[in-house]
C-alpha cells in the first residue's frame, strides 16, 4: 500500500480532475495535504482511512509482556 493517495483516489476522493479544485476541495472540506513540486495535492493514506472510519495497524512490532 502506497503512503499517499493515487492521482485516481484523489479523484475520487475530491469529484474533481484540476489539481486546482482539487486543492480548493480539500481546503474547503479541512483534509490536510500538501502541494507537490509538480503543483500535485499529497494527502497521506493514513489521514482518509482514519478520517472514514478505517482502523489502521501502524506498529508492526511485537508486544513485550512482563511476567
Amino acid at each position: 500500500m502506497k503512503l499517499f493517495l493515487s492521482e485516481d483516489e484523489l479523484f475520487e476522493l475530491s469529484g474533481y480532475q484540476s489539481r486546482q479544485y482539487q486543492a480548493k476541495w480539500l481546503r474547503e472540506n479541512l483534509w490536510p495535504f500538501e502541494i507537490d513540486k509538480d503543483g500535485r495535492p499529497k494527502v497521506l493514506r493514513a489521514t482518509v482511512l482514519a478520517r472514514l472510519g478505517a482502523e489502521i495497524q501502524m506498529d508492526k512490532r511485537p508486544k513485550l509482556r512482563f511476567l
